[in-house]
């Protein structure tokens, strides 16, 4: 086992967890919708993509800090789980509109957001000068 690549990752996730966590305190009702794991999980769907071809590529970070970031930081801060359980939650009392709003915004979005981010960083990235001395 890698231990200094696992210390990484979980000191990464302690901090991942502990801001979904808080975030989830503010956003998320008992009964309602659960706006706190819908924003956890569009906020990372959108910065892991954007972190990992950007930060990663403009800072040429190590692979042991992308993987703290990635797998420690966002995969505890966002939560495919969490979302299931929600939305089974929201089946359970009946909540068939708010059912539907979640998991469309959730996939969909989720998608939509990871897509946008990998353009913006692409574009972020893409020097024209480096262009123009290669051709």
């Amino acid at each position: 086992m890698k231990i200094k690549e696992s210390l990484a990752v979980g000191s990464f996730a302690f901090f991942g967890g502990i801001l979904r966590y808080l975030i989830g305190l503010v956003l998320n009702q008992p009964t309602g919708f659960p706006y706190g794991t819908l924003c956890v999980n569009l906020i990372g769907a959108f910065c892991l993509p954007f972190l990992m071809r950007y930060i990663v590529a403009r800072l040429h970070l190590s692979d042991q800090l992308a993987l703290a970031i990635g797998t420690g930081f966002f995969g505890a801060f966002t939560t495919f789980s969490s979302f299931s359980v929600d939305a089974i939650r929201l089946v359970n009392q009946q909540q068939w509109s708010a059912f539907a709003w979640y998991v469309g915004i959730s996939m969909v979005g989720g998608v939509l957001l990871s897509l946008l981010a990998d353009y913006w960083a692409v574009k972020l990235t893409h020097n024209p000068e480096e262009q123009e001395v290669s051709q």
